[in-house]
């Protein structure tokens, strides 16, 4: 069974309550607000030039995330941190606390709340890593994906993008519905993203506070300083 993971991304959590929609109003446009196809595309290059161009990112975030077979909803927050090549952290400190660390294609995630850790190879765990990789440092939201439209928005201009079959990896992006970018246009920085798989699921983030790095993040901000007596379930293929 696969989980969904933040930026498809989207972890997999207890359901409750129904579905949130601020995160996800940020994503659509009013009437009347659409970019044309040039100035769409050079907004997209812009933004892939620019953080292609950053060695790290963090800050706070807000996710939404809608499971369609549940017909629920859940709203999280916390604190991210990316680091190029090829890191991710995501510390959940609402509704529980929760830790999702990705290291090239390793991911730990943690659940204090049942004092268990699960570890596994991230193609195992991910909806599809084509959204994580752009964040990642490691793909190219250009090459991997599609634009099909644009829009600005309250919150920044939101690209519309479906997976690009032709450079996608295998059949990973299949799961994958379509993938809309949020991105504030003068600094040329994603400002969230909301994900929807061919199932209905959906997961919505905005990023907050956003603090880029001029160098990479320690290692160490990529380990994870558990409790004694966690369990530990490694699912990793050895």
């Amino acid at each position: 069974m696969k989980h969904a993971v933040i930026f498809a991304f989207c972890v997999a959590l207890a359901m409750g309550g129904s579905p949130a929609v601020a995160q996800m109003k940020a994503f659509s446009c009013p009437a009347g607000q659409p970019i044309q196809a040039k100035q769409a595309e050079a907004i997209l290059a812009k933004v892939q030039e620019h953080y292609s161009g950053i060695a790290s990112l963090s800050g706070a975030f807000r996710q939404e995330s809608y499971v369609a077979a549940l017909d629920e909803g859940e709203a999280s927050s916390g604190e991210m941190l990316f680091s190029k090549p090829g890191r991710m952290r995501w510390t959940y400190t609402s509704p529980r606390e929760q830790e999702v660390v990705i290291k090239g294609k390793e991911l730990w995630f943690y659940q204090a709340d049942k004092r268990q850790v699960l570890i596994d190879d991230v193609g195992n765990v991910l909806l599809s890593n084509l959204p994580v990789m752009f964040m990642m440092g490691l793909g190219n939201v250009s090459r991997d994906f599609q634009l099909n439209g644009a829009c600005r928005g309250a919150d920044g201009v939101v690209l519309n993008l479906v997976p690009n079959k032709a450079h996608g990896a295998g059949g990973e992006s299949d799961a994958l519905e379509g993938f809309q970018l949020l991105v504030d246009e003068g600094k040329g920085l994603p400002k969230g993203a909301k994900i929807t798989s061919l199932g209905g699921n959906i997961t919505a983030i905005l990023f907050t506070n956003l603090r880029v790095g001029e160098s990479a993040a320690s290692d160490s901000r990529f380990v994870l300083d558990l409790p004694k007596g966690v369990d530990v379930m490694d699912r990793r293929v050895n």
